[in-house]
């Protein structure tokens, strides 16, 4: 994939030369500066920046999306603990007391505040 990013950065600037080039023709060729050639050349070089950019992010879509599925793939194959059931058939009552006692074990594993200190700061 970075040879392709590279190949729409080779032909961008390939195309920006040529147009700059077909620019500086028209003006050295008119007697005035004429303005269409300017101004269709300004719109080339527009139209090939958006067309570059959109060949890039898509570039960059693809490569994210095959790092992903890399990673996923060796997550996959990584044995590891069986998966957790997230739509269990518990009841309301049990749900409710559960958090209550995960609360009360994990008050009793932090250390107790010290009554002493003061505000930092007062209104």
């Amino acid at each position: 994939m970075v040879w392709v990013q590279r190949i729409v950065g080779a032909v961008f600037a390939v195309g920006v030369a040529a147009l700059i080039g077909a620019i500086v023709t028209q003006v050295g060729q008119a007697q005035g500066v004429p303005p269409l050639p300017v101004f269709l050349g300004l719109l080339g070089i527009v139209a090939l920046i958006l067309l570059s950019g959109i060949c890039l992010a898509l570039l960059s879509l693809a490569i994210t999306a095959r790092r992903g599925v890399e990673a996923l793939q060796r997550v996959s194959i990584q044995p590891g603990p069986a998966p957790a059931r997230v739509f269990t058939a518990q009841s309301l009552r049990d749900a409710t007391r559960q958090p209550e006692s995960a609360a009360s074990t994990q008050g009793a594993d932090r250390p107790l505040r010290p009554g002493g200190k003061a505000l930092v700061a007062e209104r």
